[in-house]
């Protein structure tokens, strides 16, 4: 990037610029969420150069003290976006971002949009793999045991605009892997260590988001991880979820 548009996003608000930016790091959007997070602290930990995605208004205290970059924007305005990747370079892209409540509607969606912007600047700016997490549920996944056992509507709006948002991707050719998760145990839950991820496209079960955050990072880089989808996975949690915790 030339310093002169270096300066012009800077001054529009759509970067923080550091005192150096290492190149080749791992961009999370929705970094300050329950499922970001944990993302970002275990990128730091692995060393990893980790620039946090988060809207103006977003609360970080999730992400305080850790050694990062941020990046400001919207997921819903494509030249943040696009901004972001520019400046600091990232190798992989990894989205834990979630709709906020009442901001979608049937003419306005939220995931494929989102995946429309991540998609185009990870093209333009040479990312070589977005990690996404998506929903059992989604395209038809494990759509017989949802709805007869748990009443689940796999035709919902929401359900539906994450699946357009995967088959964006996946029509990309940008390197990708998608990660669904079915239950997730309501905050704080403790990780288990336990998880694992499945081709079993009907599988369906709970998982905490540290576990689903580690599966993410062995993701990484691994070339057997590209073009697939998961579903995420813990054995160990069973029975019903503790009262004290919650999930999605």
């Amino acid at each position: 990037m030339t310093a002169p548009m270096k300066f012009l996003l800077a001054a529009l608000g759509l970067i923080i610029t550091p005192s150096h930016v290492e190149a080749e790091g791992v961009l999370v959007f929705g970094a300050s969420g329950q499922l970001g997070a944990p993302h970002v602290r275990m990128l730091v930990e692995q060393g990893e150069a980790v620039t946090a995605f988060v809207r103006p208004t977003s609360d970080r205290k999730s992400l305080e003290g850790l050694d990062i970059h941020y990046a400001i924007g919207d997921l819903m305005d494509a030249e943040s976006v696009l901004a972001a990747m520019t400046e600091f370079e990232p190798r992989v892209v990894i989205d834990t971002s979630a709709r906020r409540g009442g901001m979608m509607t049937r003419e306005q969606p939220f995931y494929a949009e989102a995946m429309r912007n991540i998609v185009n600047a990870a093209k333009a700016t040479g990312v070589k793999q977005v990690i996404i997490h998506s929903s059992v549920g989604v395209r038809g996944s494990a759509k017989k045991l949802l709805e007869e056992q748990f009443g689940y509507d796999t035709e919902s709006q929401n359900i539906r605009d994450k699946g357009e948002a995967e088959i964006y991707l996946e029509n990309s050719g940008v390197g990708y892997t998608i990660i669904r998760n079915g239950l997730l145990d309501f905050e704080p839950a403790k990780p288990t260590g336990n998880g694992y991820l499945v081709e079993n496209m009907n599988a369906f079960g709970r998982i905490t988001r540290t576990d689903l955050a580690a599966l993410s990072l062995d993701c990484m880089d691994k070339a057997d991880c590209l073009g697939k989808i998961y579903h995420a996975l813990d054995d160990s949690l069973v029975g019903p979820r503790p009262e004290n915790e919650g999930g999605e």
